[in-house]
């Protein structure tokens, strides 16, 4: 509630996000604040865009807004999801529009299968099933943090595991013949620091950009803000997510 005040009051100065990400909230705060769908919105609008989506789960946030509601300005959308349940509602949700792929699977350095750890649907009420990682240590602490659950054992009694496919950033952005995505958008409670760098490495530079970084380290995202400054990004962040635009020929600094 006092986050949804503060935002429309157009106050953006969070001591989370100051905390997390002290060289980026502390630049933020001298130049024009952007959020990520202003960014979003701001790109369709000087043209067709092609999208990717890591950790889409079911679809309800800014990619999936801006798909549904201007449906004309994305060329083409790759939403990717390793957990059966919010796949099938991303499917759902998304089945009558053209160009949109809906693609089940995780996303690693090297194709096969791997043991993905979420929330058991026993649990998925009242914690939803957006908590999900290949680190089980992590689900675990997801768990305690959002519940009055402390015991080992009831811990181990909401968590599921299941193997999922697994595939390549580039293999599953070639399915849909996207080779250098507009928009790339990571959540992977906590793997969103390798899925960016697999981007990188691959030679993508999608204009804007966005991931979690609320449960990555310290050092972790700092490291990874560096090497998208160094790339041209000029990045804001919030207590969760780092967004921003590659500065080019399209964008002059504000």
């Amino acid at each position: 509630m006092i986050r949804n005040l503060k935002r429309a009051c157009g106050i953006h100065f969070s001591t989370k996000a100051l905390a997390r990400n002290p060289g980026v909230h502390l630049r933020q705060m001298i130049r024009r604040f952007r959020s990520f769908r202003y960014l979003l919105d701001e790109l369709a609008d000087e043209r067709l865009i092609a999208i990717v989506q890591v950790g889409a789960n079911d679809g309800r946030d800014a990619v999936g807004d801006l798909i549904r509601q201007r449906p004309e300005r994305v060329e083409k959308a790759l939403l990717i999801e390793p957990q059966q349940s919010a796949f099938d509602r991303l499917v759902r949700r998304n089945d009558s529009l053209p160009g949109v792929i809906c693609f089940n699977a995780a996303i690693d350095r090297q194709p096969g299968e791997r043991t993905l750890y979420s929330v058991s649907p026993s649990a998925a009420g009242r914690l939803g099933d957006g908590i999900a990682s290949f680190d089980r240590h992590h689900v675990e602490k997801e768990i305690r943090t959002r519940t009055n659950v402390r015991s080992d054992s009831e811990v181990a009694a909401l968590i599921t595991e299941t193997a999922v496919p697994v595939t390549t950033l580039e293999r599953a952005a070639a399915s849909a013949e996207i080779a250098d995505p507009d928009v790339l958008m990571v959540d992977t409670e906590g793997f969103d620091a390798e899925i960016v760098r697999m981007a990188i490495e691959a030679g993508w530079r999608p204009d804007v950009i966005q991931y979690e970084h609320k449960h990555l380290t310290q050092y972790g995202r700092r490291d990874l803000s560096t090497m998208l400054e160094q790339q041209g990004y000029r990045l804001w962040a919030d207590h969760a997510d780092v967004w921003g635009r590659r500065i080019g020929g399209r964008e002059a600094p504000g």
